[in-house]
C-alpha cells in the first residue's frame, strides 16, 4: 500500500487525489502521531487512528473527512492512544459502541464508506444505497442486536409480494453481508447473524426475447415513437446488444465511426469491450453525431447527476403498450440480439464475443476470434430481425 506523510490541513485533505489503480492510499499526519487518512478507489476519505497495543497493530476508524473535523480526529487519536497506554485495548470501545448501533447508522457510517465505496464499482455503490434506502427502511432504526431471524423472514416475504423475489433476495443478501462485515469490524461475536440460514427464493433465468410476430408489432410501435432519443436508444440496443447501463453511458469519444467500433471501457465483467458496429448502427450514430452537444451519446436534457440519461422507463412502457407486448424488459433486447445470432447459426463463442460476455472456459477462444466473423454474425442477426418487418415500415 502506497504511503505519504505531511502536516494535515482541512484544505489539503479535501484535494487528495483518488487512486487510479483500485489500491487504497494511506496518508499520515505529521501534526498528530498515529492519525492517518485512507483514500479509496471509490473516492472515500476516512480518518483512522493507528497504534500498537501489546505489540499488535491496531487501526481504528474515526470518521469521514469533511464530516469529522480535523481537530476532532486529532483529539480522538490522542484519546485512543492514551487508552492503549493504560493497557486497555482501544478497539474494545468500538465493540461496546457497536452493541448499541442501529442498522441505519451502521450502513451509512461503517458499511457503505468502508466496504461499498472501497471495494465496489460506482454503479454497485448506487445499488447498495438505493436498496438499503428503499427496501430495508422498516429496520433502519432498529438496533442490530434486536433484529431477529423472524424479522428478516417477514421482510423477505413482504418484499417478494410487493416488489419481486429477485429484489427480496438481493435485499436479504445485503443484510447478511452487513452483519458478516460487522463481525469482522468489532461487532460482538457472541451475537448471531439473523440472516444466516434463511433460504433465498428460487430464481429462474429469463429466456424471453422478441418472437417473429412480436418484432413486427414492436417495430411498428417504435416507428410511431415521438421521442427520437429513446427511439435511437432502442434501435442501438437491438443492433449493438449491450447492457442497459453500457448503452446509456456510451460516449462519443469511444465511438469510431470510421473503423466501425464502439468501446465500452467499464463493462460488467471488469474488462473493456470493443464491439463492432454494423451498418444500421453506424447509420444511426452518424446521424446522431451531427446534433451532439457533449460527449454523451444519450446526453441528459434534464441535467441528470451523471450527465447522461439514467433510464427510459416511461417511454418504454408506453412502447410496449402500443405494441401489445407483455412480460418484456429493456434487458431482453440484449437477449433478443443474442437469440437471433443463435437462430442464424452463430457459435456460442461468436455470440459471447459480440455480447461482450466472459467465461473462464471461453476466454481463450474469444481471444483467437477475429473481428470479421463477429461483425458478420451481428449483421446476420440484424438482417434476420428486419425480415419480419415490412419494407414500408422500416423505409
Amino acid at each position: 500500500m502506497q504511503t505519504n506523510r505531511f502536516n494535515f490541513t482541512e484544505k489539503a485533505l479535501a484535494v487528495l487525489p483518488v487512486p487510479t489503480d483500485k489500491k487504497p492510499v494511506t496518508y499520515y499526519d505529521d501534526g498528530q502521531a498515529g492519525l492517518c487518512v485512507i483514500v479509496t478507489y471509490g473516492g472515500a476519505k476516512t480518518y483512522y487512528a493507528y497504534m500498537k497495543f501489546q505489540g499488535t497493530p491496531k487501526r481504528i476508524k474515526i470518521g469521514r473527512v469533511g464530516v469529522t473535523k480535523l481537530v476532532e480526529a486529532r483529539v480522538k487519536t490522542r484519546e485512543l492512544k492514551a487508552t492503549a497506554d493504560k493497557g486497555v485495548d482501544p478497539s474494545e470501545e468500538r465493540r461496546d459502541a457497536m452493541k448499541d448501533i442501529t442498522l441505519k447508522r451502521f450502513f451509512y457510517e461503517v458499511y457503505f464508506p468502508q466496504y461499498s465505496q472501497v471495494y465496489k464499482r460506482p454503479k454497485s455503490q448506487v445499488k447498495d444505497e438505493s436498496m438499503f434506502h428503499n427496501y430495508l427502511a422498516p429496520l433502519h432504526n432498529r438496533k442490530m442486536i434486536s433484529i431477529t431471524r423472524k424479522d428478516l423472514e417477514q421482510l423477505h416475504e413482504s418484499i417478494r409480494k410487493q416488489v419481486s423475489l429477485y429484489t427480496a433476495n438481493r435485499s436479504l443478501g445485503l443484510v447478511k453481508h452487513m452483519y458478516n462485515k460487522a463481525f469482522d469490524w468489532g461487532y460482538p461475536k457472541r451475537y448471531e447473524n439473523p440472516a444466516q440460514g434463511i433460504k433465498m427464493f428460487k430464481e429462474q433465468s429469463r429466456d424471453r426475447f422478441l418472437q417473429p410476430d412480436e418484432l413486427k408489432r414492436f417495430w411498428t410501435a417504435l416507428e410511431e415513437e415521438p421521442n427520437e432519443q429513446f427511439k435511437n436508444y432502442i434501435l442501438l440496443s437491438l443492433f449493438i446488444g449491450q447492457r442497459r447501463q453500457n448503452m446509456l453511458s456510451m460516449r462519443w469519444s469511444n465511438v469510431d465511426l470510421k473503423l466501425g467500433f464502439v468501446l465500452f471501457p467499464d463493462s460488467k465483467n471488469g474488462e473493456p469491450q470493443r464491439i463492432p458496429l454494423i451498418e444500421q448502427a453506424q447509420a444511426i450514430l452518424s446521424d446522431m453525431r451531427q446534433y451532439a452537444t457533449d460527449d454523451w451519446v444519450f446526453s441528459s436534457r434534464a441535467g441528470s447527476k451523471s450527465g447522461h440519461v439514467e433510464d427510459f422507463h416511461r417511454p418504454w412502457y408506453a412502447l410496449l403498450k402500443r405494441a401489445g407486448i407483455e412480460n418484456f424488459r429493456i434487458h431482453d433486447l440484449r437477449r433478443t440480439f443474442g437469440s437471433y445470432q443463435a437462430i442464424t447459426g452463430s457459435s456460442l463463442q461468436i455470440i459471447g464475443k459480440a455480447l461482450g460476455d466472459k467465461s473462464q472456459s471461453a476466454t481463450l477462444v474469444y481471444s483467437r476470434l477475429t473481428v470479421d466473423p463477429v461483425r458478420e454474425s451481428i449483421q446476420r442477426a440484424a438482417d434476420k430481425m428486419l425480415e419480419f418487418v415490412d419494407s414500408d415500415i422500416r423505409g
